[in-house]
């Protein structure tokens, strides 16, 4: 594996340079050092952070232009390397111990695919309380956004694939929120968490983070995320209702017209002639509109017809077996509308079933 180690970097103090030598002790990965436009005074230190170790690459901004700018640059100076297989990025405010590092470049090369994220636990006295609030509630909101668990959505420390460093290149955003946009744009490739040391010194004053400027610029992305996710649930409520209201105008049709009163099976013939008309409609649409990339992965497996089958076996004995039994326990009810509201209540389990089990993604098991 040829992994490298980025470190973004501005105004670093003296223990840059001590930092880089303890990864050099521990490790032989290349390291690419971002001097994000500091102040000439600190240039120096940089300078050292070289001399200090062997294999450190200086590259350097002439105005500050950000993190997310300064860590696209690594990405491009790595990619433009033959062979690079990805790369390991590191805080320079201390942070991050040389062992978790050390973890995170171990796991990145164990699944050279996956985004490996180096996650803090936000409890005990040394854990400012902003910071604590602060990730509990980006998570919430990062879950609403993406559908998957994230256990700290700011850290710095992440092993990205090289593929993946290419895509984030074309990301818009050049700060703080550039790290947020990675994580919204994950989709559904693999992603392995792990705990590490929480280090905050001197009450984590070192940090640049903008906490009202940056934290609103993170909320736009996850707002963004969520809306793009809304689209596609909006699209399937769409396509559902018109299933719906076939799959009920056809009942109807049935059990009122079609079957005469007392007849064998009346409920159950209603029922599934209904499903089977209104399940190909919804198999159709959902496959070439909703659940697109899922359905092509799918597909290609020759499984997305037999898994929708299954499902929709499942919902139409449901429906009937709920149905029946309302209408035994509310006799002289009419069993149209007792049929509609089973079938509302089954709908949000339709939708999570045919996303995780139908037209499956890739990847799509789930977050480690």
């Amino acid at each position: 594996m040829n992994t490298a180690i980025v470190i973004p970097s501005l105004d670093p103090d003296e223990r840059l340079p001590a930092y880089c030598r303890a990864l050099r002790a521990a490790t032989d990965a290349p390291i690419v050092l971002v001097d994000d436009g500091s102040r000439a005074e600190l240039r120096p230190v940089f300078d050292e952070c070289v001399r200090a170790a062997d294999g450190v690459e200086l590259l350097r901004h002439d105005v500050n232009r950000g993190k997310g700018r300064a860590l696209k640059t690594a990405f491009a100076h790595l990619l433009a390397k033959p062979g690079i297989s990805g790369c390991v990025t590191a805080d320079s405010d201390g942070q991050h111990a040389v062992e978790d590092v050390v973890e995170c470049l171990r796991r990145l090369e164990a699944a050279p695919d996956a985004l490996v994220l180096g996650c803090r636990r936000f409890t005990g006295p040394d854990v400012p309380w902003k910071s604590s609030f602060g990730n509990n509630w980006m998570k919430f909101l990062f879950r609403l956004a993406t559908g998957r668990r994230f256990l700290d959505t700011q850290t710095g420390l992440r092993g990205i694939p090289a593929p993946f460093m290419r895509e984030l290149l074309d990301v818009p955003g050049d700060r703080f929120e550039f790290e947020s946009d990675m994580l919204l744009r994950l989709g559904k490739r693999p992603m392995d968490q792990y705990e590490i040391r929480t280090i905050y010194e001197n009450g984590n004053k070192g940090t640049h983070f903008r906490p009202v400027k940056d934290s609103l610029s993170i909320l736009r992305l996850v707002l963004r995320g969520s809306a793009a996710r809304g689209r596609r649930f909006a699209l399937f409520t769409a396509v559902s209702l018109a299933s719906f209201a076939l799959d009920i105008g056809i009942f109807h049709a049935l059990h009122e017209y079609a079957f005469r009163e007392g007849a064998a099976a009346r409920l159950f013939l209603s029922v599934a002639l209904a499903r089977l008309v209104s399940l190909s409609f919804n198999y159709g649409c959902n496959r070439h509109l909703v659940f697109r990339d899922g359905a092509r992965h799918a597909a290609v497996e020759g499984r997305s017809l037999a898994r929708y089958l299954l499902l929709a076996a499942g919902i139409m004995t449901a429906s009937w077996a709920l149905t029946k039994c309302l209408a035994a326990a509310m006799p002289g009810t009419l069993v149209t509308p007792i049929k509609a509201v089973v079938d509302l209540c089954l709908f949000f389990a339709s939708y999570a079933l045919q996303k995780a089990f139908v037209f499956r993604a890739p990847g799509a098991a789930g977050p480690r």
